[in-house]
């Protein structure tokens, strides 16, 4: 048997990585066309088909990625980007798979477009009003229905120009989170991130998430980014202005703040992005007229009361209380962010800034900050975990690839054995069964663990 191994992996690395790329390229596109004719007729086992698919395009790029290595490879970025467009365009022919916030979306792109309004009222109030007759369908399917918008401003006009385009369609989301997502890994290119951007590229979270489900998410990781990059390059009002647009299409934006602002800069840097920041956050409260669009109504009874896929709270919760756990693990973040920032800033040598022409200097700059440790560390403190929140620490994780990260993001989509995906009805409909939030988290632990054994064994023995 081991000789039989051996023979296979001579084999494998006598091919060359051209043959070795495209081969596995088909083989991740197969399955990506898989999943789309899946998400337009979903059965019972759907679930267990999507995973085993998804399991079949992380084997195929890890792969790719194993023979570059052994080769001394570097992907051209082309090759990564045409690719990355291919898969998210064949996105757009498929629909939301085990979701539907996306009747959400619709209904708010059409109260956004037509009444500039979709903070104030819940949906269930036009429950008996008269609506055009596909946004009467969409209404019928809306989650929690008497409670009002979660998503921001900024998110409220993408949904709006979505409706301009195609009223109660959800393909000119997918097309433009397509474009956003593909924003994010050219971004991620001009910071320097190597071969690991097909890690970002090929994922199938990313691709189900972003392209495939339309999550808004997307455009807060762009708008994000960009503000990283402008930072980066110096480009204060630029970088403020972006991070402002960030904060308003997702608030957890606001996480990278502190890291913006480093001895590197000069004063008066500091004071034109945060100037530009404040009135980037200002135009968009006047577009609004009114600073509800901050603090939305469904945000508020998220954070009261959901639980859902978050192991502290499951192992501290009988011992403490729900709202006990929220101040412990969320003041314990704060200290933690404090504590980085501070060191970062006092250890940054002011004598030297950032040099436009090495932006593939970035990670190892005084600009440079581990934002998967950090969106990580911010998940855990959270009492939902839902699979596309891990898709904010997965950019940074393409330029600090580590296994723990992309381990996360392959065992996160288990956290869909729920409620009609796997048949369950009633109460257990919303339920995540504790044995999958384990074997989720377990494996998180285990991969990156095993892994590691395995490479000292290996260095052990040369």
């Amino acid at each position: 048997m081991v000789q039989y191994t051996i023979k296979v992996i001579e084999r494998i690395v006598g091919i060359s990585v051209n043959t070795f790329f495209f081969g596995a390229m088909l083989v991740v596109t197969s399955a990506w066309v898989g999943v789309c004719l899946l998400s337009r007729q979903p059965g019972d086992s759907a679930l267990i088909q999507f995973l085993l698919l998804a399991l079949l395009m992380v084997v195929a790029t890890l792969l790719v990625l194993w023979h570059c290595q052994h080769k001394g490879f570097k992907l051209p970025f082309r090759w990564i980007l045409l690719t990355a467009i291919f898969l998210r365009l064949m996105s757009v022919t498929g629909d939301p798979l085990f979701e539907d916030d996306f009747y959400r979306y619709l209904w708010d792109g059409y109260q956004t477009a037509t009444t500039n309004d979709p903070y104030s009222h819940a949906p269930e109030k036009y429950f008996d009003e008269d609506v055009p007759e596909i946004f009467e369908t969409i209404l019928s399917y809306i989650n929690y229905p008497a409670i009002a918008t979660v998503y921001g401003p900024v998110v409220q006009w993408v949904f709006a120009l979505a409706y301009r385009v195609a009223p109660g369609e959800i393909w000119p989301l997918q097309l433009m989170s397509a474009f956003a997502d593909v924003v994010i890994l050219w971004l991620l290119s001009r910071l320097g991130a190597g071969n690991a951007l097909l890690l970002y590229a090929w994922s199938p979270l990313i691709l189900k998430e972003h392209s495939l489900t339309a999550h808004p998410d997307v455009f807060s990781i762009a708008l994000m980014f960009v503000s990283v990059v402008a930072a980066y390059r110096k480009r204060a009002l630029l970088a403020g202005f972006a991070l402002g647009l960030a904060l308003g299409a997702k608030v957890f934006a606001l996480l990278i703040v502190p890291f913006l602002f480093s001895r590197v800069w000069a004063l008066g840097y500091w004071l034109r992005l945060g100037g530009a920041t404040l009135v980037s956050l200002a135009l968009i409260t006047l577009s609004f007229g009114t600073i509800k669009i901050w603090i939305p109504e469904g945000l508020l009874a998220m954070a009261d009361s959901w639980l859902f896929n978050s192991p502290l709270y499951y192992l501290l919760l009988p011992s403490l209380s729900f709202t006990s756990i929220k101040a412990i693990l969320l003041v314990t973040f704060v200290l933690y962010v404090m504590v980085v920032f501070f060191r970062r800033f006092y250890k940054a040598s002011p004598a030297r800034s950032c040099d436009d022409g090495k932006l593939q200097q970035w990670t190892t700059s005084s600009a440079a900050f581990r934002g998967d440790w950090l969106f990580a560390l911010f998940l855990l403190c959270l009492p939902v975990i839902n699979p596309w929140y891990v898709t904010w620490l997965l950019p940074f994780a393409a330029l600090y690839p580590r296994w723990w990260s992309w381990t996360a993001s392959y065992t996160v989509l288990l956290s869909y054995w729920y409620g009609s995906n796997v048949g369950a009805i009633g109460s257990d409909s919303l339920q995540l069964p504790i044995s999958v939030l384990i074997l989720e988290f377990a494996l998180v632990l285990l991969i990156p663990l095993t892994v590691w054994i395995a490479q000292k064994c290996r260095s052990r023995t040369k």
